[in-house]
């Protein structure tokens, strides 16, 4: 059972950024089900090192393309990137050091890419718009 699906809500109207947000959604489902699964902290923990460094690259990248576009609202996304990669490294090292994970782990992943994506990535792919039209 995943823990999240992509659907419609989830599209931010930037292809590139739609893939990326693909790709972190597997990694964290692939990471979930593997949990679920009882499969060993190694196999968890390749996962987790998966879904970390694919998200620093995506944040990276994600910056760069709202540069592209002239995006006014960068200063504040890159604040919020900076803040989810702080709670997702302090997961990350509570995880690494007891190697357990538990479901406030999953939560905040769930939270953070449904949140982030529907209520703060949205606001580049209308700019993309406005500036297409």
């Amino acid at each position: 059972m995943s823990l999240m699906d992509w659907n419609e809500k989830l599209n931010v109207g930037v292809d590139q950024m739609n893939d990326q947000h693909k790709v972190i959604l597997t990694y964290m489902n692939t990471l979930y089900d593997d949990y679920q699964a009882n499969k060993p902290f190694s196999v968890l923990k390749s996962s987790l090192d998966s879904l970390k460094d694919y998200t620093i690259k995506h944040f990276k990248e994600e910056e760069e393309y709202m540069e592209s576009i002239d995006y006014d609202g960068i200063a504040s996304h890159k604040i919020i990137h900076e803040k989810l990669l702080k709670t997702l490294g302090e997961h990350y090292e509570n995880i690494t050091s007891t190697q357990k994970f538990n479901d406030d782990f999953f939560h905040f992943l769930k939270f953070w890419l449904s949140s982030h994506i529907q209520g703060i990535d949205v606001k580049y792919g209308k700019l993309k718009d406005q500036k297409s039209a």
